[in-house]
């Protein structure tokens, strides 16, 4: 798929991250496409029970229902059954998951997208050989949702992995709206947040935040036009 049809910003809603601050997925995917998020992601992981994973279930189809009310694209992680039972625009999957992108595209009646997460070049370029229409690369810095994790290797080399790949890369693990202008200088389509928007004390005034980093000085093919965020 063309990149130029994906926005720029790509929110990755964990619902135990939204969970362990007290807040639900559709109050935070609300107050992020309210601000301008065209892109989301839900992702329900995690060691819960049963009956506490049908609840997060739950609540993240009203957050798809908000999101695709506000116009904005939504996508699972990881379970394209779930993915295709909301009506999705596609999944999100594991490294670990690659090989299934045909399978998983076929699944959402072959017009899905379907991004997988890389930690390196071979996972990105087998994401790629496989189909696969983004990836996310990390951890670029030290991430918030995953303390810890990440801050390893250099933004420079992430970017030369990213101008490598024939697909949309995002930029993924710490980034700030300060790093935003940095990742799109070294190569990468675009950024991808968690803990940046659904840990800011204001989620849409994050959101916003990021939507600005990434208009600030047009886009990054230097035409002088505002990239699609």
């Amino acid at each position: 798929m063309d990149g130029g049809e994906l926005s720029r910003l790509y929110l990755i809603a964990d619902a135990g991250f939204c969970v362990a601050r007290g807040r639900s997925l559709r109050s935070v995917v609300h107050a992020a496409v309210g601000a301008g998020v065209r892109r989301v992601s839900l992702r329900v992981k995690g060691d819960w029970s049963p009956q506490r994973s049908e609840a997060l279930w739950a609540d993240a189809a009203r957050a798809a229902e908000v999101a695709q009310a506000a116009g904005a694209q939504v996508l699972v992680h990881a379970e394209v059954a779930r993915g295709r039972a909301l009506h999705v625009s596609g999944v999100h999957l594991g490294a670990a998951q690659v090989a299934w992108v045909q399978e998983a595209r076929q699944r959402l009646e072959g017009e899905g997208l379907v991004g997988v997460s890389c930690h390196n070049q071979r996972e990105a370029q087998r994401a790629q050989q496989r189909g696969a229409d983004f990836v996310t690369l990390s951890p670029v810095f030290e991430s918030v949702s995953k303390p810890g994790y990440g801050g390893r290797l250099t933004l420079e080399h992430w970017g030369e992995l990213a101008r490598g790949l024939s697909v949309p890369a995002y930029a993924l693990g710490g980034v700030g709206p300060r790093e935003v202008r940095a990742c799109l200088d070294a190569g990468f389509y675009g950024v991808a947040v968690v803990g940046g928007i659904c840990g800011a004390a204001d989620v849409a005034q994050a959101a916003r935040r990021y939507l600005e980093a990434l208009c600030s000085e047009g886009d990054a093919g230097g035409s002088g036009r505002l990239p699609r965020v």
